[in-house]
């Protein structure tokens, strides 16, 4: 069954690109980008398209560059250009992003979680479940910390974590994107057969 998962670094884009959604979340405004991903946040990643990310994103890159020069001290516009790097597979410009951004706001829990994220992506996956599980230690009900872990251990192929930590974002929030993607992923997992591999090994 484990072959079924073969796709994951596929499946993983595009979980990650339903992340920037969040790159506003502890601002009581939204970038363009944000709006334009939120979409992606409410469908499962095998049915979401990647035909246009190419152009799309670069455009989105450019674009939030700009702005973050403009207004360099801004905590919200450096979340979402490090959300664009990360999602355009910069993660190192990401990881340097997120950690000005927890520089100036050390208790920012999305900044940490999306750190996470970098890490992986540069194949630092040790660090980043360290992270991640740090946050979930201050904070057990912080939803994207789950959804992200559940991401790291879907790429190991580590179905069963996976869906259980997908099942938690889930249950947080069953509203929000995040929340309606992680459920969506649980089903697909269960469906295929996922819910029979919940140990916490990859082999």
């Amino acid at each position: 069954m484990r072959k079924r998962y073969a796709v994951a670094g596929i499946v993983v884009a595009m979980l990650v690109a339903s992340l920037i959604v969040l790159a506003g979340s502890r601002s009581s405004g939204r970038t363009a980008a944000a709006t334009t991903e939120a979409s992606a946040a409410t469908l499962p990643a095998p049915v979401a398209s990647p035909s246009a990310s190419d152009t799309d994103y670069a455009a989105m890159v450019k674009l939030l560059s700009a702005r973050y020069t403009r207004h360099p001290s801004s905590t919200h516009d450096a979340m979402a250009l490090a959300d664009a790097y990360l999602l355009t597979e910069q993660p190192l410009k990401a990881e340097a992003l997120y950690g000005k951004v927890l520089a100036a706001d050390p208790g920012n829990q999305t900044a940490e979680a999306q750190l996470a994220m970098a890490l992986h992506a540069a194949g630092r996956d040790d660090r980043a479940l360290r992270l991640l599980t740090t946050v979930l230690a201050a904070n057990p009900r912080s939803q994207l910390a789950h959804y992200n872990l559940a991401i790291l251990y879907f790429s190991q192929q580590r179905a069963g974590l996976a869906r259980d930590e997908w099942r938690k974002a889930a249950a947080i929030d069953p509203t929000s994107g995040i929340g309606r993607t992680a459920r969506s992923f649980v089903d697909l997992m269960d469906d295929g057969g996922g819910a029979s591999h919940s140990g916490s090994g990859g082999s």
